[in-house]
């Protein structure tokens, strides 16, 4: 499962505005196309990919922000560009994401949506089966 953020932006971000973001995120990554440019990938140096950053998407439907990633989002002004990215949960990927999308709303306003962190519920340890007199196994 990747870890997702979505930037919700007020401008059509520029080719300088995502290279920007890419800088935030970190200047050591190698930078690969998908998908017929459509999606840039950000790669450790050897070439293991850590976050997709997908063409920008303008979104001019009312209350489609809000549909889409939740009731904090209500009230979200259209038209906003929505430009998602999807990092690899571990090696960084979250940080280096989360740098990306908080330089594109520095740049051009806006807010960053993040996934809310799963509750944690440690492992509880199995209770002792027990046998038929009610006794506990060996």
């Amino acid at each position: 499962m990747s870890y997702d953020v979505v930037a919700l932006i007020d401008g059509r971000p520029s080719y300088q505005d995502v290279l920007a973001g890419m800088m935030a995120a970190g200047p050591d990554w190698l930078v690969r196309e998908v998908s017929d440019g459509a999606v840039l990938q950000l790669c450790s140096p050897d070439g293991v990919p850590l976050a997709s950053l997908e063409a920008p998407i303008l979104i001019q439907v009312p209350g489609e922000v809000e549909r889409l990633l939740g009731p904090e989002l209500a009230g979200t002004q259209t038209p906003v560009w929505w430009m998602e990215v999807r990092a690899n949960p571990q090696e960084g990927g979250p940080e280096l994401a989360d740098r990306y999308a908080e330089k594109l709303v520095e740049r051009l306003g806006g807010r960053v949506w993040k996934p809310v962190p799963p509750p944690f519920n440690p492992p509880t340890p199995a209770a002792p089966a027990q046998n038929a007199a009610g006794g506990q196994h060996a």
